[in-house]
């Protein structure tokens, strides 16, 4: 039997003791969050400052610029979590990604893959690159379909519609 046991139950002395010491730990605890909280209230309005002006000044989207920041970060984070691995370790990591196929998705791992010399030439993501692909044809295939060609409206616009699909 333990020491806070007491009869049939828990002693009542000892489990006020321990409830009153967590209790007044969770009140210093959240003090100190609140100290927290106020002092990075600040950082967030400089933060805050610097994406209004970003959008007032300069016509960059507060949402893409978000994105950017959060990927960036993001991508300290994986390359952090790399460098943290053993030399051994690293270069098993790497070779992982590369029987995946990941470093490919890097505009490092693309130029090399491509054979490329300068790899600041291009520093979209795939994604956007598919999508830059997909709006250029869609907009070719409206182009066919508005300047139109031999035959009737229909059938041009019936073209424009099998190239979107």
């Amino acid at each position: 039997m333990t020491a806070a046991q007491h009869g049939n139950g828990f002693d009542p002395k000892r489990t006020k003791e321990c409830v009153d010491r967590i209790e007044a730990i969770a009140v210093k605890k959240e003090a100190a969050h609140m100290a927290y909280m106020r002092e990075c209230s600040v950082f967030s309005e400089d933060t805050k400052a610097v994406y209004d002006e970003a959008k007032t000044a300069w016509g960059i989207p507060k949402r893409a610029l978000k994105t950017v920041i959060k990927v960036r970060a993001t991508e300290r984070k994986l390359e952090a979590m790399r460098e943290d691995l053993e030399t051994e370790d690293q270069e098993s990591f790497d070779q992982i990604r590369h029987a995946l196929g990941d470093l490919a998705d890097t505009p490092l791992g693309g130029a090399a893959l491509a054979g490329k010399e300068d790899v600041e030439d291009d520093v979209r993501s795939p994604a956007q690159k598919r999508r830059e692909r997909e709006r250029k044809d869609r907009d070719a295939a409206l182009d066919a379909a508005s300047i139109g060609g031999s035959g009737n409206g229909a059938e041009t616009l019936a073209t424009g519609l099998r190239a979107l699909n």
